[in-house]
């Protein structure tokens, strides 16, 4: 199906189509011109010349339309000097007339008001006092009647005209105001969708890499070899559950392409909530630190989802931060409690409270994760703090509604 703009329908451009309108008229008037009976002089050539001339002249009506009206009453007035009826240019004066209420000046349409107003006083005061028979004898009643209603008929088309394009470009801004509004949503949300993204590899990266690379430096020096193999199964296990993940991940990235089959063996398993605490606190303590873990907020498909992955991810930043900077002697206590209609989450370790490292951006890409977990929990309506205790270690709080 084609969906393109169909072009617009051609129309006759305005200059050919004022020169046929003033050829036509320009013929008009000579023919009439040339019929005896509608002259009242003795030379028909004169006035057929100036009735040619009255049509031809109209040609640039639209950019001079002030100069047009001037040659055509100039024109009346040669053919009311020559005695001639002025039958034959009854048309050129009404299109000269009506042209300069449409395309004339501010100025202009004021001369022709007062014009009209005077015309229109002439006529009428004489012929309340039974003198209208010397009025018509001089002026051209008739043909100024005509001209002033093709005045006033150009003056409402005109008004029209303006109303139209007032609305036109009411219409036009608009739509660009529109347009621009649709460009700065779409903008935002997809830098809200990157933002997303990059916490989801943020936390499943830095979480699984950390643990990693703990395991690894702990099979290096341990002498034992069984100790050391049991570290680097851990490892291909935290590896593979990284990968597990961050298939889940880009499998719900692609769930909106239904051009894209999925691929194979891909995981579109629920995200990652409160029942994924348990595992969570399990590879920590496999990776050395001990974890204590209580939830007490009920069910957990009770808890909306985006909830559930929020509280799962920070609770996966706070327990990473604590086994790479809490020390080799601390413990980490996990809570997840609900107050109401709101989920409070507490990850505290007992540890030297090195994290605090982190929110002073001590070293590079620090305090990435406790922003990353802020902007979480602020985007649920929540809030979050973060930083080392008095008495020694790390708390990191957080309050979702849920």
């Amino acid at each position: 199906m084609d969906l393109r703009t169909p072009a617009p329908p051609r129309v006759i451009p305005p200059k050919l189509l004022d020169a046929s309108g003033a050829l036509v008229l320009a013929l008009a008037g000579g023919l009439s011109g040339l019929n005896a009976r509608a002259l009242g002089g003795h030379d028909p050539w004169v006035a057929v010349a100036v009735l040619i001339a009255m049509g031809l002249v109209l040609y640039p009506r639209r950019r001079y339309p002030e100069v047009v009206l001037t040659a055509e009453a100039a024109g009346v007035g040669v053919l009311v000097a020559l005695g001639v009826k002025l039958d034959a240019s009854f048309l050129s004066v009404l299109v000269a007339s009506y042209s300069a209420a449409v395309y004339g000046s501010r100025r202009t349409a004021r001369v022709l008001l007062a014009a009209t107003v005077a015309i229109a006083v002439a006529i009428a005061l004489p012929t309340a006092f039974s003198a209208g028979n010397g009025v018509r004898a001089l002026l051209p009643v008739p043909t100024l009647i005509a001209a002033a209603g093709a005045w006033g008929v150009g003056l409402v088309i005109r008004r029209q005209f303006a109303l139209r394009d007032t609305a036109v470009r009411a219409l036009a801004e608009r739509a660009t105001l529109v347009a621009a509004q649709q460009e700065e949503h779409a903008q935002r949300a997809r830098l809200a969708e990157r933002l997303r993204i990059a916490r989801e590899l943020h936390d499943i990266v830095a979480h699984h890499l950390s643990i990693v690379v703990i395991q690894a430096q702990a099979a290096q020096r341990v002498p034992d070899q069984e100790r050391a193999r049991q570290a680097m199964t851990e490892v291909e296990r935290i590896g593979r559950t990284a990968l597990e993940e961050m298939r889940r991940l880009l499998g719900l990235l692609r769930s909106g392409e239904q051009d894209d089959p999925p691929a194979v063996g891909a995981d579109y398993a629920p995200a990652l909530g409160l029942a994924d605490l348990s595992a969570l606190a399990g590879r920590i303590r496999g990776a050395g630190l001990p974890v204590t873990l209580s939830v007490t907020a009920g069910p957990a498909d009770e808890v909306p989802q985006d909830v559930g992955l929020t509280v799962y991810r920070v609770v996966q930043e706070a327990l990473t931060n604590a086994l790479r900077h809490a020390g080799p002697a601390a413990s980490a206590c996990v809570t997840v409690g609900c107050r109401g209609e709101v989920l409070d989450v507490e990850v505290s370790d007992d540890g030297r409270g090195a994290a605090a490292e982190l929110a002073g951006g001590g070293s590079p890409g620090a305090g990435r994760g406790i922003l990353g977990m802020r902007e979480r929990v602020s985007g649920l309506g929540g809030s979050l703090s973060a930083g080392p205790k008095a008495g020694g270690g790390y708390r990191v709080h957080a309050q979702i509604p849920m």
